[in-house]
């Protein structure tokens, strides 16, 4: 009643905007010369911090206010369309509108509508991992039974909801309402309550979030089975173990699917839904629809050990601990990988992931079944993480790994001295590093995950090259003005990029072999992205 209205009298000019007071700290950096100069000296350094160089939009965006406001409107409008046009035939550009178009194909289900849908969902373990997936769920006006051992790890995966959930009513992320009836739907169960059962034979969805063990993962397997009703689904959110072979002792085997989330789970917005053989295709409707209703990202990969992004994880960690046996500094080592444009270091990455985790992920790669991976996970000497694990250097949450964290406040901290120690006895005997540029150590972490991307596109774990860069970009932070593994490589050229793997591979060895359909992609020159790349 209102707007209309104002709207057409301001487009007759009946009626005047309201002029904003201008207050004297305004009127000196918007009027004069030394205030505009001061305003956007610091706001470029504001933007170059955060940016860091990578991105080109945001330095065109002040240069067009500064010149709108220097020159007037009409001159600030001919800067913008001009740099305007320049940026829409950016690689950025193309990178950043693929992940655009990408991650929005993703929030379709492929599997089609569900024919039931999950409206309450048990969550085995109240750890980081479950208490996060009780929290997403609980967000989006799911029901959540969250089932701890003991009250003492309910209460902890309790209060990391209940703290998240505070945080963004007091930022307005949620109204006091939203906050009140998101913890209402969380129901904190353990394996003391007499009637944990009865609320599970409620469950249309059950979520393991239980201690990476397949012996484990069989025993939650059979008691659910027992408990929920024939169509409740059965999803472990296992990061490296084969759904296949949790099913193998299901009597309900299609209803069982892996759900990979990534940590912390509510900021990580990437879900791999990995159905086995039998999995049927209701179950795998059902499981995708969950995750998009959680507000996560979804793509479909195929049950082999590592799944998608964890198996390109692996030689990408394989590379970074060959590195350090060869010399390099860790911290430069982290400098190399961020500067590339990774949000974090190789070595900050395992110890928030966690060194055992990560030992996990990379002994289930090797041994998971005969040479699986085989050369492509040498080039180092893995021995050294089990040293680590066994002096208790875990990570992060151990206080402390490849860095000493027993200082909570300080914001750069020191290598820890005790794992270097360790690092100086698998020094390798002949190989350097320390003379290789942060541009050149980068090369080589990268090379080795570009490898395995490319494999698991060959080998049909992922369906297309969009899922691969969805799922590099938003599960491990894969440069998003890259666009992902795929759309890189088509940026360098695929001749390019074998040309420099073979050249490693005669001086590294043959886990820079390149992929034969990176080969094959070389010699035709067709991009992994149709149409022509900028």
């Amino acid at each position: 009643r209102t707007a209309i209205p104002t709207a057409l009298q301001a487009a007759e000019g009946t009626i005047k905007p309201r002029k904003r007071k201008v207050g004297w700290t305004d009127w000196f950096l918007e009027k004069t010369a030394p205030g505009r100069l001061l305003m956007f000296n610091q706001a470029s350094k504001q933007v170059e911090k955060q940016a860091k160089g990578k991105y080109p939009a945001p330095p065109a965006i002040l240069a067009s206010a500064r010149a709108g406001l220097e020159g007037g409107h009409a001159e600030g409008s001919k800067v913008e369309r001009e740099l305007f046009s320049h940026l829409a035939t950016t690689s950025e550009s193309a990178a950043l509108r693929g992940l655009f178009f990408g991650s929005t194909e993703c929030k379709k289900n492929p599997f089609g509508e569900p024919a039931m849908r999950v409206e309450t969902i048990g969550v085995l373990g109240a750890g980081l991992m479950g208490a996060g997936i009780a929290e997403v769920s609980a967000a989006k006006d799911i029901r959540v039974l969250l089932k701890d051992r003991d009250l003492r790890g309910l209460s902890r995966g309790q209060a990391q909801i209940s703290g998240n959930a505070g945080k963004k009513l007091k930022r307005k992320r949620l109204t006091k309402y939203s906050h009140d009836a998101m913890l209402s739907r969380v129901v904190g169960l353990t394996d003391g309550h007499a009637s944990w059962t009865k609320h599970f034979s409620q469950a249309d969805m059950v979520v393991e979030a239980v201690f990476e063990e397949m012996g484990v993962k069989h025993k939650v397997v059979r008691e659910m089975e027992a408990v929920v009703p024939p169509h409740c689904i059965i999803a472990s959110n296992t990061s490296t173990l084969p759904i296949g072979e949790i099913a193998s002792v299901a009597e309900r085997p299609q209803n069982i699917v892996g759900m990979h989330y990534f940590s912390p789970v509510d900021k990580m917005p990437l879900l791999e839904v990995i159905p086995h053989e039998t999995t049927s295709n209701e179950v795998c409707a059902a499981a995708v629809d969950v995750g998009i209703r959680q507000g996560k990202t979804v793509i479909t990969v195929k049950d082999v050990p590592g799944f998608y992004v964890n198996r390109c994880l692996g030689p990408f960690l394989v590379e970074a601990i060959a590195l350090i046996q060869q010399g390099a500094d860790p911290l430069v080592l982290n400098s190399a990988l961020t500067s590339f444009g990774f949000p974090v270091g190789g070595v900050t990455l395992a110890d928030e992931v966690g060194i055992d985790v990560s030992t996990h992920v990379v002994n289930n790669l090797i041994g998971a079944q005969p040479k699986f991976l085989g050369v492509r996970m040498e080039g180092a000497d893995l021995s050294m993480l089990d040293a680590f694990v066994n002096a208790g250097i875990l990570g992060r949450k151990s206080g402390k790994g490849f860095f000493d964290y027993s200082d909570a406040k300080a914001k750069q901290k020191p290598l820890n001295k005790e794992a270097l120690e360790i690092a100086k006895q698998f020094r390798h005997p002949t190989k350097s590093a320390t003379s290789l540029s942060k541009a050149e150590l980068a090369e080589r972490m990268v090379l080795r995950f570009l490898s395995e991307a490319v494999h698991c596109l060959e080998s049909g774990v992922i369906r297309t090259a969009r899922d691969g860069d969805i799922g590099a970009v938003f599960g491990i932070g894969f440069p998003p003005f890259l666009g992902g593994p795929f759309m890189y490589i088509d940026k360098l050229g695929a001749a390019n990029v074998v040309e420099k793997m073979e050249a490693l591979q005669k001086s590294e060895g043959d886990q820079f072999a390149p992929p034969r359909l990176l080969l094959e992609h070389a010699k035709s020159g067709r991009p992994f992205h149709g149409g022509a790349q900028p």
